[in-house]
């Protein structure tokens, strides 16, 4: 069978792993790729340049020319909007079947089959899902039986229920990053990679907090590991083929396991030897951690401190698992070895005010922090934060509607702020970007005196460029690799033509 995968401006692990499986059985994959050029769902979003820029004409063309058997759509809700669009194309051009998975999906399957463009949806995890589907297209018996994945027949919808979770994560395949080497700069740059799936907690505004409440809550290990042994060995099978430089575990929390990191620590920095980013709790960082995490060769921590406030932190936030005093211990941990690390903060929590940011900008003012990452908070579909919201009086059945239906202004612009939470907003993610180029005392006098609210007459491409001047100054790789994506697509727009992934890289 041709199957074609649609993915807008980004990697997708899961994609990849999806495409493994597929060729695993003998299909052809194709992947129809929109860089989605200021538009990217991230941080550029200039609509004149957007629309001069936009190629959802030819990702629909590139379907169409792959000849496909089935065409699928992995979504967030960030991107639900735009695979909504493609798959509406699709189906008007097209007599083929057509499946929507991936988070989005999960959360709100009812949702998206109820469009006339959808056929089936995939709810939960897809590999077996994806395996029992292509076989029974291909027997051309239709099985509408299939667990984890909805059907349409004749006017109902068939709502299968989900099958347990992959326990043994060693048996899934490598991802197949020749999909997307064309279009992201993983030749010479970033690979992206997973060896766990699942968090031990469930913060009320992240995904897992909707898989751990309404999919999976009576799983018992819904946290999995994948042996070290398979993580290295990826690790050396692919970097003879694409040649990265530099590694970015993706993992909700990649030190969970203390037994497991010290065997991984032990094993990559003799076998694998680059540098690495990765996700982690502060409570799970002290002495210990840090050396194996900076001999191993961690050159960049990623923290999701949110807030400094206590009340918000444990009783909206749902995270009491981390305090102050932990917070404090594991940043002056990566100090003491020389880790660099950001810090995630979010704005636009129910119940908070402009005094509870302030303390926060104080504190983050004081820490040797590389980046401040500020996003506005995006109520996720069916999350508890979204019951939050409502209670607040900040989102009514209207706003919910347009959460769910992909159509919320995204977090990197307001989200749901209110105004004057905009001006807050504003100020202090122009703050945050002088963060790591300013001295500590300029950057708390500026938060005392008050005088950091005029910051937020500076524009958005003022925070875009300290950052990127950041990204350059400390190698930062996750903002290089973004800069270097934009210029390799810039170059095939000028060019004219598209450029291998060598060339890309030069």
């Amino acid at each position: 069978m041709n199957i074609t995968f649609a993915y807008l401006a980004a990697e997708s692990i899961a994609i990849e792993i999806l495409s493994s499986v597929l060729k695993k059985e003998g299909h052809s994959v194709t992947l129809a790729f929109d860089p989605g050029l200021f538009d990217d769902k991230q941080y550029l979003d200039i609509p004149l340049l957007k629309k001069a820029f936009s190629r959802k004409a030819d990702v629909l063309e590139e379907i169409k020319a792959s000849s496909p058997d089935l065409v699928c759509f992995s979504v967030g809700t960030d991107n639900y909007q735009w695979a909504s669009e493609i798959a509406r194309g699709v189906k008007k051009e097209l007599d083929v079947p057509v499946i929507f998975g991936g988070i989005h999906v999960t959360a709100v399957p009812e949702r998206v089959i109820a469009n006339e463009f959808v056929d089936m949806v995939c709810v939960g995890e897809g590999e077996e899902a994806i395996v029992e589907l292509t076989r029974s297209m291909e027997s051309g018996k239709k099985d509408t039986g299939i667990r984890n994945i909805w059907f349409k027949d004749n006017g109902n919808v068939i709502r299968n229920p989900v099958r347990p979770l992959i326990q043994d994560l060693d048996t899934v395949p490598y991802p197949d990053k020749s999909l997307f080497v064309p279009y992201i700069p993983i030749q010479g740059g970033k690979y992206m990679m997973l060896t766990s799936r699942g968090c031990p907690y469930q913060c009320t505004y992240c995904y897992n907090n909707v898989l751990r409440r309404s999919v999976y809550g009576a799983e018992k290990k819904y946290v999995r590991q994948r042996s070290v042994g398979s993580v290295i060995e990826e690790l050396k099978t692919n970097r003879e083929k694409y040649g990265f430089t530099n590694i970015a575990f993706m993992d909700d929390c990649f030190v969970a396991n203390r037994k497991w990191f010290r065997e991984f620590a032990a094993r990559y920095k003799e076998e694998v030897g680059l540098p690495y980013s990765c996700m982690a709790y502060t409570g799970q960082i002290d002495e210990e951690m840090g050396m194996l995490l900076k001999d191993s060769g961690c050159n960049r921590m990623m923290f999701g401190i949110q807030t400094m406030d206590t009340k918000t932190r444990e009783e909206v936030l749902k995270r009491s698992f981390e305090t102050d005093e932990k917070i404090k211990r594991a940043l002056k941990v990566c100090d003491g070895l020389a880790i660099p690390y950001s810090l995630d903060h979010i704005f636009g929590t129910p119940f908070a005010d402009a005094r509870e940011h302030e303390k926060t900008a104080a504190f983050y003012a004081t820490t040797k922090a590389i980046r401040v990452c500020c996003y506005a908070l995006f109520y996720y579909p069916k999350t508890e934060i979204t019951e939050d919201g409502i209670r607040a009086g900040i989102l009514d059945k209207n706003a919910v509607d347009n959460i769910e239906e992909g159509k919320a202004r995204l977090y990197v612009y307001g989200s749901s702020l209110r105004p004057d939470e905009m001006k807050v907003f504003r100020a202090l993610r122009n703050f945050y970007a002088l963060l790591p180029l300013a001295p500590s005392f300029l950057l708390v006098f500026l938060i005392k005196s008050g005088l950091y609210r005029y910051l937020r007459f500076m524009p958005r491409a003022f925070a875009l460029f300290c950052e990127a001047v950041v990204s350059i100054k400390t190698g930062h790789e996750r903002g290089v690799d973004y800069i270097r994506y934009y210029v390799q697509h810039l170059k095939k727009v000028f060019g004219g033509k598209s450029l291998d992934a060598k060339s890309a890289v030069e």
